[in-house]
């Protein structure tokens, strides 16, 4: 530890300004992080707490890592409320041109999924293969429990012998000691600023870096990493009801020229036709403040897509660092949001319900051991991501998680495939007004269950893909409501089903029970 240390800190610094852009376009960091310390990683076995549990796992990794002698390098780029149409790939004004290089070299997923839109319980997700429902953390939980903290793919890629590195926000509690799943860390609470090397650079930029000295430090090393950067942007500033969304002043001109269009659905008629618990909601409370009128939304509009930007920014600079050192040809990217974001739809704010702008993410996986570009329009999910870093990295899958390996299909096969899958969002206390929901979302149909509010949405998603019409009072589609409201009952009995042993004693033991915020979920 100590002479990682040393080596982290006498890394060359910043060059002035950080002013190496890429494309020409002047780009930049947004959530930043305020620290006088200098760049250090800290020592995972400085946590508290420790547990060793037995991992259960069968399947074998798939045949086409078998062809690949040397375990590649795994980097995990999360981004906090990253909608999937925010990318200049598929949206004709913002500007990330890494991240468009990156999809257009490998694939790109158009059916990219979260399980639950919020962070803390769709983080845990990423790292346990499972869903909420089973898993049971979100915020105001106990911790993850000790058996699904033995499962996450940090630890067992420890394990199998990867150096595991996490830098950014952190924004879940698994159990026991964090050394038996990362070598090193950093948490960083949201901020505007970080210090490396003596010098204040913006968070995202402070991101980078920290993990351009990983990168650098593991260069000649014989074992395989992996690294987990969680940015923090763009992810508003909730507090700060002025400008919400923060980046350095280089940025400030950007988009400046243009004028965002409207968002589906953001009319006064809209808000005015959804039920009156979504309007009292801390959804239009934010709202006010963030899209409340054409010039705030303008604002903030353009502000939202800075720091999208500025993630970008940050993939371009560990992506020229990875070319740099010559591991590149060797290293697997995995880029996404941790859920979606509404951006004045229904002249609601947040993420937390279960339209797809809340729903779907960005998903781009980068082997450069596989040659083919492609836009695949699988249904993936959050809870895929741990089986295919595992099974990329020829390490086995537990038999508990609940997601699939996206190996194949990144190597340009074909296998079945999921064609539904189960949402949910279950976080409910006093001190934020979000109704809570399960639902389901096959090919044709959207269910949705507000099931502590008594009220349920049903879209035809082949005839209503942008789901205006609400059919679930409709005469004629009773049929298909009862067949996904049972369908919905299913998915929360096989899921709880697969709860751990110590979240089913939640249910009685009267600490935190869940059932707290699961009763009534299956109520229609």
């Amino acid at each position: 530890m100590k002479s990682l240390l040393k080596k982290i800190t006498t890394a060359t610094p910043l060059a002035a300004g950080s002013a190496l852009f890429r494309h020409g376009i002047v780009i930049s960091a947004f959530l930043l992080l305020s620290l006088t310390s200098a760049c250090s990683f800290t020592s995972t076995t400085d946590q508290n707490g420790s547990g060793q549990y037995d991992v259960e796992s069968s399947a074998k990794p798939s045949t086409e890592q078998a062809t690949f002698e040397k375990k590649p390098n795994i980097l995990f780029l999360l981004a906090d409320d990253h909608r999937w149409d925010l990318i200049g790939k598929i949206h004709p004004i913002i500007k990330t041109p890494n991240l468009d290089q990156l999809a257009d070299k490998g694939t790109f997923f158009s059916n990219a999924f979260v399980t639950t839109p919020i962070c803390a319980a769709s983080r845990v997700s990423f790292v346990t293969g499972l869903t909420e429902r089973t898993h049971d953390y979100t915020f105001l939980r106990p911790d993850v429990s000790p058996e699904d903290t033995a499962i996450t793919y940090p630890k067992l890629l420890k394990e199998s012998g990867y150096n595991s590195a996490f830098i950014g926000k952190y924004g879940m509690a698994l159990s026991g000691d964090l050394s038996e799943h990362f070598d090193y860390i950093k948490r960083l609470p949201i901020s505007k600023t970080g210090v490396h090397n003596g010098k204040t650079i913006p968070q995202t930029y402070y991101m980078a870096e920290l993990a351009k000295d990983f990168i650098e430090q593991n260069k000649n090393t014989d074992k395989p990493w992996t690294i987990s950067i969680s940015f923090r942007n763009p992810h508003a500033h909730d507090k700060d009801h002025e400008y919400q969304y923060h980046y350095p002043a280089e940025l400030e001109s950007l988009y400046q020229d243009v004028t965002i269009p409207p968002t589906k659905f953001s009319s006064d008629e809209d808000f005015a036709a959804l039920p009156d618990f979504l309007k009292k909601s801390i959804a239009r409370d934010r709202w006010h403040y963030r899209f409340g009128s054409e010039a705030i939304y303008q604002k903030m509009a353009k502000r939202h897509y800075r720091a999208i930007t500025a993630v970008d920014r940050a993939v371009g600079m560990i992506y020229d660092k990875l070319v740099e050192t010559g591991v590149d040809e060797n290293t697997i990217i995995i880029y996404t949001g941790d859920n979606g974001y509404s951006m004045n739809e229904r002249q609601l704010a947040g993420k937390w319900f279960g339209w797809d702008e809340d729903l779907q993410v960005p998903l781009i996986i980068f082997d450069p051991r596989q040659p083919k570009a492609q836009v695949r329009d699988e249904v993936a999910l959050n809870i895929d991501i741990a089986p295919t870093i595992l099974d990329m990295a020829g390490v086995e899958i537990p038999k508990r998680y609940q997601g699939k390996s996206l190996t194949k299909i990144v190597a340009g096969g074909t296998e079945p495939w999921r064609d539904e899958f189960f949402f949910e969002h279950m976080y409910h206390s006093a001190r934020a007004d979000i109704p809570p929901t399960v639902g389901v979302r096959t090919q044709e149909w959207k269910y949705i269950r507000f099931y502590k509010n008594n009220f349920e949405q049903l879209y035809n998603l082949q005839k209503d893909p942008q789901e205006s019409t609400n059919l679930a009072k409709s005469a004629s589609h009773q049929g298909i409501l009862n067949d996904l409201r049972q369908k919905t009952n299913d998915y929360i009995d096989q899921y709880e089903a697969q709860r751990s042993d110590t979240v089913k004693k939640r249910g009685t033991d009267g600490l935190k029970r869940t059932d707290y915020i699961s009763n009534g979920s299956k109520n229609f």
